[in-house]
């Protein structure tokens, strides 16, 4: 039971800190002052996490719906006589 009002009290610490955008730019410049080891390690976790996100996601699209090749059609304009492009 303790554990669980300790993880819901740091989830609600959690909430408020990122309610607002200068609160968690305030945080993160003081764990990054304080001790740069944890701003490291939560950075290149984060960045692990979101490369393996992409990675799933474009993985399970290509093997879904195979390899396109993307081409762009353009119409074929007359050249006007006055050198420019008539459409």
């Amino acid at each position: 039971m303790t554990a669980l009002i300790l993880a819901v009290a740091v989830l609600a610490a959690l909430c408020w800190l990122c309610a607002s955008p200068l609160r968690l730019a305030a945080a993160g410049g003081v764990l990054a002052v304080a001790h740069p080891v944890p701003t490291v390690a939560l950075t290149a976790l984060a960045v692990t996490a979101l490369t393996v996100a992409a990675s799933v996601s474009v993985y399970r699209t290509l093997r879904a719906e195979g390899w396109h090749l993307v081409t762009v059609q353009r119409p074929a304009y007359a050249m006007s006589r006055a050198g420019g492009v008539a459409s």
